[in-house]
This record gives structure tokens, sequence and C-alpha cells, in this order.
């Protein structure tokens, strides 16, 4: 993982770099914990037939930073899990991942934001992963990093110049790995208090080693309208210009809507609708795909508080034909023990049909955890 390495040693120099003597380090909070979850899961191996079934102890330990000045500020969060298995202990692993969320301000009309997002893990961490995923159980390393510099040229009009990174390291055989490069801008026009109108332009290179590139030019136009000063709803329709492993142009069309924000001051919603064309991370295909999700939490209690994720989308690869639907659901409870205790409750179903069969499986898990901060 040598590039994610450069990664981080850049942005250590940009967190600290030339004003490493001026760090007030007596602003900088830090957060340990531990998390025990013990889980069952009754297809450890992400398929149809033959499914193995265990018994999984988790232990988790955990470290966040938190800095705040008057111009910059960051938080970095990152964490290593150990996965027991009671009966399969070939299956017994390590994971890790780490999050960093940077913003600096050099002026009152100019700001730099920067996230980074890595994690070494043996299974997909969400539905949305889990989508046009490979299936199986394999260790795959993933690092997204996403810069962002944001210039106001006036009272009504931004503009944000764009770059991100995507890398895949896979340790399946048969499976490649890939980096996704984009590079853009975004044009914000403040229409008026609640409507926001939003130009993009995106140019992403999906390359893979060994293999071959493609490459996509994405012109969208947005709107982005606030049905309360915690509610908004966006929009955003356009085209993409794809050329594709196999030689082969495509203009096909792309269309997103969401809604996301507070209902009230005790629960939280977020409804997602995507269709586009994608370039694939694990193969040298594109995938066509529509998927809607919905996620709710709410404070059922003073000391408890539930949600649930909700999950659906169809997908085919447009070269070698193949149809995948995934549909996933996920209840969890947390509940207060103390101040710094937290007990929870999870459970997750997941189905995924194929007109692959070797690519279908049903899963579902159940854990019980409790987690203490220090």
């Amino acid at each position: 993982m040598s590039k994610v390495i450069f990664v981080y040693i850049c942005l250590s120099i940009l967190l600290l770099g030339e004003n490493v003597y001026s760090f007030d380090f007596q602003r900088l909070e830090s957060g340990f914990w531990i998390a025990t979850t013990e889980v069952y899961d009754d297809n450890i191996t992400f398929i149809k037939d033959k499914k193995k079934e265990d018994f999984i102890t988790k232990v988790n330990l955990g470290l966040d930073l938190k800095y705040e000045g008057k111009t910059q500020a960051f938080v970095v969060g990152g964490g290593i899990t150990q996965q027991i298995f009671a009966r399969y202990h070939n299956y017994n692993n390590t994971s890790q991942h780490l999050s960093l969320n940077f913003y600096k301000e050099f002026s009152p009309y100019s700001q730099l934001r920067l996230t980074d997002s890595f994690a070494h893990t043996y299974e997909p961490r969400s539905f949305e992963e889990a989508f046009g995923r490979t299936g199986g159980r394999y260790s795959y390393y993933r690092n997204k990093f996403n810069l962002i510099y944001i210039r106001d040229i006036s009272k009504y009009l931004n503009i944000r110049a764009i770059f991100a990174n995507e890398i895949n390291e896979v340790s399946r055989q048969g499976l490649r790995d890939s980096t996704l490069n984009q590079a853009g801008f975004n044009l914000n026009y403040f229409w008026s208090p609640s409507i926001i109108l939003k130009f993009n332009y995106s140019f992403f290179l999906r390359d893979f080693t060994p293999g071959e590139g493609a490459s996509t030019h994405s012109i969208v136009l947005g709107l982005r309208n606030y049905l309360s000063s915690q509610l908004y709803f966006d929009f955003r329709g356009g085209m993409e210009v794809i050329e594709s492993f196999n030689d082969k142009n495509y203009i096909r069309p792309l269309i997103q809507a969401l809604v996301t924000g507070d209902i009230d001051e005790n629960t939280r919603v977020k409804l997602a609708f995507t269709k586009k064309y994608y370039t694939n991370a694990y193969t040298e295909d594109l995938f066509n795909y529509w998927r809607v999700s919905a996620f709710l939490t709410r404070r059922l209690l003073k000391r408890l508080r539930g949600s649930l994720l909700g999950f659906y989308g169809e997908g085919r690869y447009v070269a070698i034909g193949i149809r995948d639907k995934l549909n996933g659901v996920t209840f969890t409870f947390t509940f207060d023990v103390g101040r710094d205790i937290k007990a929870n409750f999870s459970y997750t179903n997941s189905r995924v049909d194929s007109t692959d069969r070797g690519r279908e499986y049903i899963k579902n898990t159940v854990g019980l955890g409790v987690t203490i901060k220090f």
C-alpha cells in the first residue's frame, strides 16, 4: 500500500507544514474506545450452497483526535479489529480503518476541505460496497481521498475545484488492483435563501494493474432546495461520455436524487436514488445500475436510539451481460448504559440474485456488543 502511505505523508505535511510552531496543542482533544461484539453469521463465505455458519468474537480498539482552531480544524479516527471464529479458526483475521477530515480557511472567501478514508478488511462494510462486488470472503484494501478548494466569487456564486483518488488492492486470485482518479469543478449559484443552482464537470480515469483503462466525462446540472433549515432536497441530472475498456464509446444519462436532514430534534432521515453507468472497481467492465436506499434514525427513549437502513439495487455488466440484484436491511438499537458505556444490538439481512449462480448468496447476521469510551 505504498500509494496510501504516500497520501498520509502528504496529508501530514499539509496539516502541520509551516504552521507547526503556531500549533496550539491545548486545543487538541483525544478519545480512546474499546468495543467487543458477539456475532452470529449464517454465511461467512458469501456463497449460496454449502454455507458455513459460525459465531464470531470481534474486539475493536480505537483512537480519535480532534483539533479546532480559528482558521483550521481536523478530526482523525482509526481503529483495529480482531475477529476470532469459534469453529473456522482459519478465517481469524485483523482489519484496520483510518479516517481523516481536514478544514483550512485561507481567507473569508477561500477554504480547503480534505477527507480521506482507509480500510483493510475481509468483507464489505456496507450494502453500497457489496453491490457489484465479486462474491466471496477475501482481503482487500481501499483508500478514498478527496480534496476540494472553495472560492467565493461573489455573494451569490462560488466555485469548487475537486481532485479525488480511490485505490483498490485485492488479495483474491483472478481479481486485479484498480485506481480511480477524478478532477473537476462545481459552480454553485445561490438563487434564493432556500434554492441553490449547481453545475458540475468531472473527468474520471479508471486503471487496472495489469489491464486496460477507461475514462468518463461527466456533465451535470443540479438543484438544492432547503425544505427547512435542517432538511434539504438534492437533484442532479446530466450525461456521461464514456470511453470504455472495450474501446467503445457511450453517451449515457446520470440521475441522482437525495433527501437528507433532521425531520425533528429526535429524527434524522436520508433517502437516495441513483442511476448511472459506472467503471467497476473489480472487473474491466461498465456496470449499468440503479439503486435506492433509505436510512432513518430516531431517539425512541431518553437512553435508547434505533436506526433502520434499507437498500435495493439492480445492475448489468455491459460486456459480459451478467445481471445482479442486491437487497438488504439492517436494524440497530443502541442503549446508553452510562455516560461512556453503550450497548448495541443489530440484525442484518442481505441477498444477492444474479444470472451467474456463483455470485448469489443469502446472509443473516445478528450482533450484540458493548462499547466503552475513555
